[in-house]
């Protein structure tokens, strides 16, 4: 790899979008590091615009296919904060399982199917031999978990029909939920030889930097509710966010970063671990314990052993619910508008998410901020390059790629799923 000169990973693919990586170094220092994301912007901010609140949270699910719960339950939160709608516990707990579906479905594709291939020296997981092939059976069955989960609380597995602002449509009935709760026993196993899996691959990304993490925090580990806090120790209220966290246009990228204090933050499953290791499920601390790992950990690797630590967590806690509940038929709260705030904020697969509406007294949108994980997340990711790179200059172009591409795609860094570097093109100066 030459220490001087320029490179492109061109075409970025299995983003929300389409990314490019322009690099420039000189004497082995990194002096430009920019994640291009060029694709057109979405505009859902703008569609919103206009819009009845009870328009909103089937809209912005819709930006993501994976996350399309989480987006719900944040705008559905933002709408009950503003118009001052108390929902039950039912619902609350009902919310809370139906997050931890979505959650387990999404961290076990990015992790069978996107990150383990780069651990295994393979290209994709179609070429994974005969004694990894079980992997995807692993990966398929984690999945089928999570998306049952979501099919019993939502009624469907995508864009789901049955979580309204104010309650459920559709309340599972308990022979629905028994007959679940094996499948979720079943497969639990699954969850916890994948934690060992994937941290043991410790040694193939040894690349730490040190900085801050940002998520929701409360003392049972809860993905939809908690205090927003930094690692560093500040919190801060939610319709306070924007005040410490900036938000910012990169001149090259379409996208936008974020920043706290004017530097960058992680957010995602190792920042959630690092903040709430102690309010994990009992079987996930132990295995912690049992594999020595610790934390706070700075090593990005280890955000993908994080997510095989919650899905175990989160196969207990779904377990643990879903025995003990007893559900009822209720109705669905009713909304009175008003002009009004409303901001809700909570965490999906890959870290805090944030929608913000002004309504007015008819309760249409006025304006509207939606923060996703992945804008979070991408000036950490470019802070990581330029630490990382140069101590790749003694690998052949080729082997420094695919360890760059590694590093990116341990961040599990996009809405739909997990980044892929297609073409390096270099230029030589």
């Amino acid at each position: 790899m030459h220490k001087t000169g320029c490179f492109s990973i061109k075409e970025i693919t299995k983003v929300e979008g389409h990314a490019n990586l322009n690099v420039e170094l000189e004497d082995g220092v990194v002096k430009k590091c920019e994640l291009e994301i060029y694709e057109g912007q979405r505009f859902f901010e703008e569609m919103v615009i206009g819009r009845h609140f009870s328009q909103i949270p089937l809209i912005v699910s819709r930006i993501c296919g994976l996350c399309n719960v989480s987006h719900l339950n944040t705008a559905m939160e933002a709408v009950e904060k503003a118009f001052s709608v108390p929902v039950s516990g039912q619902t609350t707990i009902l919310r809370e399982i139906a997050t931890n579906g979505e959650f387990i479905k999404s961290h076990a594709l990015h992790l069978f199917f996107l990150a383990l291939p780069d651990y295994l020296g393979r290209e994709s997981v179609l070429d994974f031999n005969k004694e990894e092939h079980k992997y995807v059976h692993q990966g398929l069955d984690l999945k089928k978990a999570g998306t049952d989960i979501v099919r019993l609380l939502g009624g469907r597995i995508y864009q789901t029909i049955s979580i309204r602002p104010g309650g459920f449509t559709l309340i599972p009935d308990r022979k629905k939920i028994d007959k679940l709760l094996p499948l979720l026993e079943k497969h639990r196993k699954t969850a916890v030889d994948a934690v060992k899996l994937f941290a043991s691959f410790e040694s193939q990304l040894p690349f730490e930097r040190k900085t801050d993490y940002l998520g929701l925090v409360r003392e049972d580990y809860s993905l939809v509710d908690g205090k927003l806090k930094f690692l560093s120790g500040k919190e801060i209220e939610e319709e306070d966010l924007l005040k410490h966290v900036e938000e910012f246009v990169a001149p090259y990228s379409n996208a936008r970063q974020t920043r706290f204090e004017k530097k960058a933050f992680r957010v995602g499953s190792l920042a959630r671990v690092n903040l709430n290791r102690d309010a994990l499920e009992p079987a996930a601390k132990d295995l912690i314990k049992e594999l020595g790992l610790r934390f706070p950990n700075d090593k990005i690797v280890h955000n993908n052993t994080c997510q095989a630590i919650e899905n175990l967590h989160l196969f207990d806690r779904t377990i643990r619910l879903l025995t003990g509940l007893k559900t009822e038929k209720e109705p669905v709260k009713k909304i009175i508008p008003k002009e009004a705030t409303g901001i809700g904020v909570t965490e999906a697969p890959r870290g805090t998410l944030y929608h913000h509406y002004n309504f007015d007294e008819k309760g249409f949108v006025k304006k509207a901020n939606i923060i996703v994980p992945t804008n979070q997340n991408n000036n950490t990711i470019e802070q990581d390059l330029k630490e990382f790179i140069p101590t790749l200059l003694d690998l052949p172009q080729e082997k420094a790629n695919r360890e760059i591409e590694k590093l990116s795609r341990a961040y599990d860094p996009c809405i739909s799923c997990a980044t892929n570097f297609l073409k390096v093109k270099w230029k030589k100066s």
